[in-house]
């Protein structure tokens, strides 16, 4: 049987056919000086790196229809939408040309890009469509574009080395999109700089999100010396969708039809990136690497290593470095671990200090987004440790944060400096007030305050609640974690009822003491990030 990708290719043909006949290649050709003057390229690979450097690229699609949905926003002015984008952050803008099924134009494109010419730092655009001829990418650049899509499944390796090489002498690094092992591979001889791994099928047009991780595994070798940009297409909707690619590596997401359907893209935007204000969650006490990874992949903004003597998810220093150098090097699939890749790109250092605390609330929580937006941070729960001790172990494992869950109180935390502070209140389960709570904790730029419930003989993992009332006004005067019997049941509940600033469980993902369950771990994070995924981002 025929795919809807051999017949849009087979009309393509015809169309590119039906263009030479009015403006011939060589006309085409002799335009591209005027081209370039009108419409100077920014650099597609750079522009992508410069946001992934914050965390991940957005390329934000503006597409009316498509072959596995039909009309997607079919009244749309391309224009306006991409002018939309460029505003709210995205890296790039990629504009469907192909008339028949997804009902785009090259008029489209150049409307955005002329409309967003005099944006700062303006985002790259990209021709999106099934390019089968030269024609096709000098017809790009006249028409305005900095990049263009080179789809490996339908191009012989000879055409897609042409194709590529005739992108770059205009100027354009292209996108060259794979969906699978022998695609990537195709890709990577060929040279290929940015590699988008589609998750969706072009021959049947099904999504299959887990194709961007086997297409990893399967060169990461490869991959990693190329060092290509990777970008995942297909399939991408929230900030945990995201969130799921960038801890294995990938730099650049592509997202149309979240985009297309949402009420407020720039919103969405922001939202994909991580820095919009929805809850951040901590996933707390973590011992072994393949469970600290999936809460990583699950959407996780902070991984807690518990070091309180005692405790039944206590790690040793070692314990907790192979689980923050996976999670930070980008080694989280199983090939990685048999190479010693080096972390390209990937900083080192710490991604927050105790600087982040300094500032007005918006500034100080606008920190903490910032280098969560980059990866999940780690942070260590100590107990009523000596403080040299406490610090030594921060140092010596790496870590991000440090959380004091005992009795530490408030005084002398200058000590703990350059590591930024997490400090617990224990809040009794009843009877307690907002007031009594405040009056017992420090300054609000001293840490940043965890509230958990009151246990005679427990330091935090209590699993039992106390009055969500209490946190909510404490998380009206300063930013606020909210611990204590959180898990996928109820963790919707307390977002919604007191909007914290972020959310912690740990005994609430486990079966049995201190083993976590991954898809206990998977409902507490997906209910805490959904419940206020705002209902005007996306519209059904």
């Amino acid at each position: 049987a025929s795919s809807i990708l051999t017949t849009i290719c087979t009309q393509r043909l015809k169309d590119v056919e039906d263009a030479k006949s009015k403006v011939s290649l060589d006309e085409l050709k002799a335009k591209i000086a005027a081209a370039n003057e009108e419409f100077p390229t920014v650099n597609f690979a750079e522009r992508l790196r410069q946001d992934a450097a914050a965390g991940v690229a957005v390329v934000a699609e503006i597409k009316r229809a498509s072959p596995s949905k039909g009309d997607i926003a079919p009244g749309i002015v391309a224009g306006e939408q991409g002018l939309k984008y460029a505003r709210a952050g995205a890296a790039g803008i990629s504009v469907l040309t192909e008339p028949t099924w997804f009902k785009g134009t090259l008029d489209d494109m150049r409307d955005v890009r002329k409309l967003v010419a005099g944006e700062a730092n303006r985002p790259a655009i990209l021709r999106k469509d099934f390019l089968l001829d030269e024609y096709q990418v000098y017809e790009a650049r006249v028409w305005g574009a900095d990049t263009v899509l080179l789809i490996v499944a339908v191009l012989e390796e000879a055409v897609l080395d042409a194709l590529i090489k005739c992108a770059r002498g205009l100027g354009m690094e292209p996108l060259v999109e794979v969906n699978n092992d022998e695609e990537t591979k195709k890709a990577l001889r060929c040279g290929a700089k940015v590699i988008g791994v589609n998750n969706r099928n072009l021959h049947d047009f099904k999504v299959d999100c887990s194709t961007t991780e086997t297409v990893m595994e399967l060169n990461y070798e490869a991959l990693t010396q190329s060092d290509a940009m990777l970008c995942a297409l297909s399939g991408i909707q929230t900030r945990v969708d995201v969130q799921r690619y960038q801890v294995l590596g990938v730099e650049m997401v592509l997202v149309g039809e979240a985009l297309m359907r949402s009420e407020a893209p720039a919103k969405l935007v922001e939202h994909l990136r991580g820095l919009d204000s929805n809850v951040l969650v901590k996933a707390c006490g973590f011992k072994d690497v393949p469970t600290a990874i999936h809460a990583a992949k699950a959407g996780a903004d902070f991984i807690g290593l518990v070091f309180a003597a005692g405790s039944p998810r206590a790690v040793s220093v070692e314990g907790a470095k192979a689980i923050i150098d996976a999670i930070r090097l980008r080694r989280c699939l199983p090939a990685a671990a048999k190479h010693d890749a080096s972390a390209k790109r990937h900083k080192h250092g710490p991604r927050i200090t105790s600087a982040a605390m300094e500032g007005t609330r918006e500034e100080v929580e606008a920190k903490w987004r910032a280098a969560t937006a980059q990866g999940p941070l780690f942070v260590g729960v100590f107990a009523n440790q000596p403080p040299a001790e406490v610090k030594k172990i921060a140092e010596e494992a790496g870590l991000d944060v440090i959380q004091l869950s005992g009795h530490e109180g408030w005084a002398d935390l200058d000590f703990y400096k350059p590591f930024p502070l997490i400090n617990a209140e224990h809040v009794k389960p009843a009877g307690s007030t907002v007031e009594e709570v405040l009056g017992k904790a420090g300054g609000a730029n001293e840490a940043l305050l965890m509230l958990d419930t009151k246990h005679p003989d427990m330091e935090g993992g209590t699993g039992e609640a106390f009055e969500w009332s209490i946190a909510a006004g404490v998380q009206a005067t300063r930013p606020t974690f909210v611990a204590g019997g959180l898990s996928g049941d109820n963790v919707a509940q307390c977002v919604s009822k007191v909007r914290p600033f972020a959310v912690d469980a740990s005994s609430g993902m486990e079966v049995t003491k201190g083993v976590k369950d991954a898809g206990l771990v998977y409902a507490y994070v997906h209910g805490a990030k959904s419940a206020l995924a705002e209902k005007d981002l996306i519209r059904e």
